[in-house]
């Protein structure tokens, strides 16, 4: 079932549903079982709703793992050094919180230090720098989280001063190999590796090496649920796929950690800070508040920040440390919001038609700041629907940030100028490079070519609904069906119904960009639509995510809205 053109000239469909029926035997409301039937088709319902400890594979068929206890092991017995080298965002800090602990718990943390590179200074990866720094410093063992499977020198390096590298990543891009001089890599991507979750993120993959480092038992089960906590965070913010069992397990089991406490210090404190201090916190908690502080360390000062918050021992220190985050996060905020306001003046002023792929730079002293390009970037393509890469030049350098869309893969666009860039990597949607800033220009010109050649439509994609139902069918008992289908990211998005004949009141704009209104009793948000208020008056189609809104302690339905379309 289609629509004619919406109100942002998107055209919707609606999800099939033949499975739905199927589903109902499990008494669920129509409206979950529509939602089900467009996520996981006949799969087993009852696994996919419930998620729980027994869905964590076993981590010893990870290829790489039993070498990996076995000079683990080795290093705790010999008490050597080591150390433990990590990405500056959430996946890498978190990564590092799993694995620093798994030291202490195995009462060797003051042989265990660690290392976050400087965004700045070092750029991403595990850098020959550092390999070098670590055996100046008498280390014995690395292990990698988030980094080191693409950093072929520097692991070489290692080696070749004797540092035996353990690497836990999951950025193997297909068809590429690991470090042939790792000590041993971890890495459910990489060829014969028969480990069935290939969506792990790092600290997951961490989460599997301190499962397979500590004995089993009930003592072990506390630690690896409390370990959860950090991997639920990681695992969110990272955005790898949340339909597979295992990851829905570790984010579930992580959240309903988090929710009941107690928490350290510093985690409760970034949790007080982001406003999560009561009720259930959920996977959009964390991608929407929790996350942006942590990355805003990395982004714009250091993220040894996060480490130091985690291990805050009092009140007073962790809260010092969550505002320091707080206050990162807001210049973050700032910053980002004048550069897309710019980027797209800058766009809007150009002659003639936009580019297929919109290449934008300026000076980092103008403004164009390196920690927030990819924001930037993701924010250009949403807007226009077509990729975007955002440069910041400094000192004579430019690095850069694409996000894609599906239609032009982000990396094979970046081959198609590798012999004008210095480096580059990353994934399908996402990926990083450097150029001198006299080759932007023709960087520019690569890139455009390479999107018009894979026949990318710049036109807004088409929209799937999951279902459609009526004002009338959104309730309490509605909302607390759907939340069942969470955690919701990648692979498992916020169900979006189609809700039909809908008589928008009260329209109010809220802070010069953004629409409120009521849907009957119910409140809606449509977050950056305060452009379409005129046409909302009269009789409408929705496409809603429905939700919860807390406030001052309040809790009510709210709906954000995504689309609005003719009454069909």
């Amino acid at each position: 079932m289609n629509s004619p053109l919406s109100i942002t000239n998107r055209r919707w469909t609606l999800a099939p549903a033949e499975h739905a029926r199927r589903f109902h035997i499990h008494s669920l409301h129509p409206l979950v079982a529509r939602c089900l039937s467009a996520r996981i088709g006949s799969a087993d319902v009852t696994d996919w709703l419930r998620p729980a400890a027994a869905h964590l594979h076993d981590p010893h068929t990870m290829l790489g793992m039993p070498r990996a206890i076995e000079r683990l092991q080795r290093a705790v017995k010999d008490r050597e050094r080591v150390r433990i080298v990590t990405d500056y965002d959430v996946d890498g800090t978190t990564s590092s919180l799993i694995l620093q602990s798994l030291f202490r718990i195995l009462k060797c943390g003051d042989l265990v230090d660690y290392h976050i590179p400087d965004r700045f200074k070092e750029g991403y990866g595990f850098s020959v720098t550092a390999a070098k720094k670590a055996a100046e410093d008498g280390i014995a063992v690395i292990v990698t989280a988030d980094i080191g499977v693409k950093d072929h020198a520097a692991v070489t390096a290692a080696a070749a001063a004797g540092i035996d590298v353990v690497i836990c990543d999951h950025h193997l891009p297909a068809g590429e190999s690991v470090p042939k001089d790792a000590y041993t890599v971890l890495c459910p991507p990489q060829v014969g590796c028969a480990y069935p979750n290939k969506s792990l993120a790092a600290c997951g993959v961490s989460l599997k090496l301190a499962q397979a480092m500590l004995p089993p038992g009930p003592r072990t089960d506390k630690i690896l649920l409390s370990m959860m906590k950090v991997a639920a965070i990681g695992t969110v913010a990272d955005v790898v796929d949340l339909s597979g069992l295992e990851n829905r397990a570790i984010v579930t089991l992580g959240l309903e950690q988090l929710s009941a406490g107690p928490n350290a210090p510093g985690l409760q404190a970034l949790l007080d800070i982001s406003d999560l201090s009561h009720g259930r916190i959920d996977a959009s908690d964390i991608g929407y508040k929790v996350s942006p502080r942590i990355n805003a360390a990395g982004r714009l000062a250091g993220a040894n920040t996060i480490i130091e918050l985690f291990a805050a021992r009092s009140r007073e220190r962790a809260y010092m440390l969550a505002r320091q985050l707080d206050s990162l996060n807001k210049k973050r905020q700032s910053i980002e919001r004048e550069l897309v306001e710019h980027c797209l003046a800058d766009l809007s002023a150009r002659e003639g038609e936009l580019p297929h792929f919109a290449v934008l730079s300026g000076e980092e002293s103008a403004g164009w700041h390196r920690g927030v390009v990819g924001i930037v970037a993701s924010r250009i393509r949403d807007r226009l629907h077509r990729p975007a890469a955002i440069i910041s030049i400094s000192n004579g350098s430019a690095r850069g940030s694409i996000r894609s869309t599906p239609a032009v893969h982000a990396v094979r666009a970046l081959e198609s100028a590798s012999d004008i860039l210095e480096k580059f990597g990353g994934h399908p949607a996402a990926a990083g490079f450097s150029v001198h800033p006299d080759l932007i220009p023709a960087l520019a010109e690569r890139l455009d070519a390479f999107a018009r050649s894979a026949e990318a439509n710049p036109e807004a994609p088409p929209l799937q609904l999951d279902a459609d139902c009526s004002a009338a069918d959104i309730s309490w008992e509605t909302i607390n069906a759907l939340r069942r289908l969470g955690p919701h990211g990648k692979g498992n998005p916020r169900p979006l119904l189609w809700v039909r004949g809908v008589r928008p009141a009260g329209l109010r704009v809220l802070s010069e960009k953004h629409l409120k209104f009521r849907v009957g009793t119910i409140e809606a948000i449509w977050w950056r639509g305060a452009k379409y208020i005129d046409q909302l008056h009269g009789l409408v189609d929705l496409a809603v995510e429905p939700g919860i809104n807390r406030w001052r302690g309040k809790t009510t339905i709210q709906l954000t809205v995504v689309d609005a379309a003719p009454t069909t």
